[in-house]
Order: C-alpha cells, then structure tokens, then sequence
C-alpha cells in the first residue's frame, strides 16, 4: 500500500490545458518505472543473494529442527500432555513466514511496484490452481492451538469408505499424520477435520504387553539399563507411557513390559519382544531361555486379559 501511494504521488500528472498529450504521460512513466525496477533486480549483488540464502536455511532449520526436537523430548519421556505440540505447530509457522518474508524484502526493496504485481499475481495463481492447499493450510492453522486434539489422542474419522482409526504422531500445517493399528502411518488432510466427523478418544488409553525369559539367577544390571533404554525407543512403546523390567533373582525370570498402541497387531508386537530381548542378551553373552508366555495383562488398566498364547 505504501508502495502504491508513493508511485501514485511521484507519477506525473495529466495536464488539462494540453491536447491529451500528457495524458500519455503516466502509462508511459509506469512502464518506464517497471523496467528499472526490473533492472534493479537483475543486477542484485551476490551478498543480497547470500543473504535470502542464509535466510531460507533458518527458515528450513526453523520448520524442520524444532518439531525434530520436541518429538525427541516426547520420546525421552518429557513432556507428557503434549503441551509442547503447540512450539512445534509455531516453529513451522515461523519457518514458514520467514521463508516468505526473507524472499520478498530484497525484491520489495529495490522493485516496490513490481514486487507488489508479482505477489498478487502469485497469490491468484496459488488460488486457481491449488485451492486444497490453502484449505488445508487455513484448517491447519486451526489445529496449531491443540485445542481440538493433540499428539498422541486416539481418534476416530468417519470415511465414506469405513472409519479410519490411529494415533495422532503429528499436526502438521497442511495435514496430520496418524499410526493405525496395523503399525502404518497415514497422512489425513488438515481440512478433513472440518470436513469429517472426528470422535478423540483419551490419550492414556493403551494396551500392556509382556514378555518373559528365563535368564539365571545373576544378571548384570547394565543388561537391564540397555534392555530399559531399548524398550523406551520402541516404535511399538505408547508415547508418554512407562515401562517395566523386572529380574527375579530367586527364579532367574526376566520381565518386560510395555504399552502398546497396536492392540490389533499382537503378532508383531511379539516378534519385535523376542527379537529385542534376544538382541540384548546375546550381546551381553546371557544365556536365556524364552518363556512361553506372551500376553496382555490388565493390571492398570481396565482391559480383559488376551488369551493368546505363544509356544516357542
């Protein structure tokens, strides 16, 4: 706007004593306006160029390393309401906004008019030509508050095709992204939360899974740490959930325990048990015997016992 009324206020006026001659006079002085503007830019110096460069990497680092950053702190056990969901949402914002505000300072700079034509002949362009775009990016910045629902809420949306139900891993500016039962994720556009009936399920809602092993009376503590450690960065491990290990040194009977969002998956939680416990044990040279036993249990949680049972 400023721009427009500075070229509005430097424009030579029609003079209405002449012939209509100067009247020529203001298309010929915006053009000529234009055309310098676009000589400006194409002789911008190759520090301004470093500088958008340098500008786009912070905006990248901004929208890409923060939400980084809080899904570890959720994984390391911080953070448990997921109320930092809401910095990662702003960190891809403001990766977003200065993205755009780092590309056009230089040119509104040196060509205001042309800089101005360019953004709303971009704007319309966007707007013809990828309108889901900017429906998702408009819904996505009403999920950015949380207040709806948050990382880690198990939801239900209403499909035509049957209802899609997961665990929401992430709420991104454009779409969200989901861990269905069977261990896949699934990106579901932000506009479809308008769009769609949404039922948000509780959060703490999880299924426990146990395994066993008999291992001797005598194990090294540094086993159980690398066994803890193993099991907190489990993919099939509920975020914001604890976990147990457990050795009986009467018995030599080793115990894990996590909660698991895929509760329709039990054979590849199993697998994923065994091969873990394995994998340690062989490493720290524990000679163990699997259990027979792989189960559900119920003991925090208001869920029947699963009656599978696996012979090894």
């Amino acid at each position: 706007m400023h721009a427009l009324l500075h070229l509005l206020a430097f424009s030579p006026a029609p003079d209405p004593d002449l012939d209509g001659t100067a009247a020529v006079a203001a298309p010929a002085g915006l053009a000529a306006r234009l055309d310098g503007e676009l000589a400006a830019l194409l002789e911008m110096s190759r520090s301004t160029l470093i500088g958008v460069a340098l500008v786009l990497l912070i905006a990248w680092v901004l929208a890409t390393i923060g939400p980084m950053a809080v899904r570890t702190a959720w994984r390391l056990g911080y953070d448990r309401r997921r109320r930092l969901g809401l910095l990662a949402s702003v960190t891809r914002l403001a990766g977003l906004l200065l993205a755009f505000a780092g590309c056009l300072r230089p040119i509104l700079s040196r060509a205001p008019t042309l800089g101005i034509l360019l953004s709303l002949a971009l704007l319309a362009l966007l707007t013809l030509a990828a309108p889901a775009a900017l429906r998702n990016l408009s819904a996505g910045l009403g999920l950015m508050t949380r207040t709806r629902m948050r990382e880690g809420d198990l939801i239900e949306i209403g499909l035509e095709r049957g209802p899609l139900r997961g665990t929401i891993r992430d709420i991104g500016l454009l779409r969200v992204s989901l861990r269905t039962a069977e261990g896949g994720l699934t990106h579901v556009p932000a506009a479809d939360f308008d769009r769609l009936p949404v039922v948000v399920g509780s959060r703490r809602a999880a299924v426990p899974v146990e395994a066993h092993a008999l291992v001797g009376p005598a194990l090294d503590p540094a086993v159980l740490e690398r066994l803890r450690r193993e099991l907190w960065f489990s993919p099939f491990r509920r975020a914001g959930t604890e976990l147990r290990v457990s050795h009986d040194s009467s018995s030599g009977r080793l115990e894990l325990r996590i909660d698991t969002w895929a509760a329709q998956s039990p054979v590849e939680v199993e697998q994923h048990l065994r091969a873990l416990l394995s994998r340690v044990l062989a490493r720290s040279g524990t000679k163990h015997e699997p259990a027979a036993l792989i189960e559900a249990a119920s003991e925090r949680a208001d869920l029947p016992v699963s009656p599978l049972e696996v012979q090894p």
